[in-house]
């Protein structure tokens, strides 16, 4: 018989399928009880994207530093915003394709945790990277199909809106012309909303792919004909355990920051009746440290929000197998 919520230990299997409830109660208790493994998993990639965005802030601003010393003294240099960042734009794809391989490498580790956890096996930090490292080219070619899929057809449609904005603009009158940005802003807004709803199909449709790729040893494009097989007619749910996790952890979010800027704030106006001057190491020191507090303060709810949607759709693969399939997980690969 299916155990209740309350009752139920979070390392036992499920033998039924969970209510709404149940997988948002599940989510918890995993996180509570696995929180180690799952922020030390996320942090690998919170730390290379971290890293690779200081490099290229400190590349930059080294590149204008040199610059600045070749001018002859008392030359004032001035680069405006978008001067600067086209000065820079090669940063840009360098970073990009930093980002595309570290997440290539995390999204397995961490959905390998995930299901293994879920099932009740625990497992290291180190067997979850290495199991990722094995899949780390079948991962990145998904990534890439996920990408191509949300990104190709969206990149078509704006082509076709602005090259049919393009011709109207050819093609009007004198008479006209001042009238046609008023008769394309309706065109535009459900530009707009069709990408936001079929964005939000997609990713519900391809919402456990990871998790079956890893768990069932699937390439990448079988991965994902299987995830959109179990996720049909379950979007709704799983859209709605998204959101409240989202909800969940925005919330948390906001009481840190809060928190943060309380804090930041007293120690503003003890540092006013200290006669603390702009320009002195003091004053420098507590800007620094307040910009270390408010990093750690984001970089732990983005952790936290890595691993709580990871394991609600661990939880969610294995509860869309036992009503598909009506199989029970298969043998843990730990």
């Amino acid at each position: 018989m299916h155990e209740s919520s309350e009752n139920q230990s979070p390392t036992l299997i499920p033998t039924a399928p969970l209510t709404f409830g149940q997988i948002l109660d599940r989510t918890y208790r995993l996180l509570q009880k696995h929180y180690r493994l799952f922020l030390g998993i996320a942090a690998v990639p919170a730390s290379c994207v971290l890293v690779a965005i200081t490099a290229a802030i400190a590349v930059g601003f080294s590149a204008y530093t040199h610059l600045k010393s070749q001018l002859p003294p008392g030359t004032t240099v001035s680069f405006s915003p978008l001067g600067l960042f086209e000065h820079f734009l090669w940063i840009i794809p360098c970073v990009y394709a930093i980002m595309l391989a570290t997440y290539a490498l995390y999204l397995p580790a961490a959905f390998f945790a995930a299901t293994q956890v879920d099932r009740g096996v625990t497992v290291s930090c180190r067997q979850a990277y290495s199991v990722a490292w094995s899949r780390f080219g079948r991962s990145l070619w998904l990534m890439i199909l996920g990408i191509l899929i949300l990104v190709v057809p969206i990149i078509v449609i704006a082509a076709l809106i602005g090259g049919a904005m393009v011709l109207m603009n050819h093609g009007a009158g004198s008479g006209s012309g001042s009238a046609q940005p008023f008769l394309l802003i309706p065109l535009v807004m459900l530009l707009y909303l069709g990408i936001f709803v079929y964005s939000v199909l997609m990713m519900l449709r391809f919402a456990v792919a990871y998790p079956a790729c890893i768990e069932e040893d699937l390439p990448a494009w079988k991965a994902l004909q299987r995830s959109a097989s179990l996720t049909s007619g379950a979007k709704g749910r799983i859209f709605l355990v998204m959101l409240v996790i989202y909800a969940v952890v925005y919330a948390v979010e906001m009481v840190c920051i809060f928190v943060f800027l309380a804090v930041a704030a007293l120690i503003a106006f003890a540092a006013m009746a200290a006669h603390v001057a702009i320009g002195t190491p003091a004053f420098f020191t507590l800007v620094g440290l307040g910009i270390f507090g408010y990093v750690t303060v984001i970089g732990a709810c983005v952790l936290l929000s890595y691993a709580a949607f990871t394991t609600a759709l661990a939880i969610l693969y294995h509860d869309q197998r036992l009503r598909k399939d009506s199989l029970a997980p298969a043998a843990p690969l730990a």
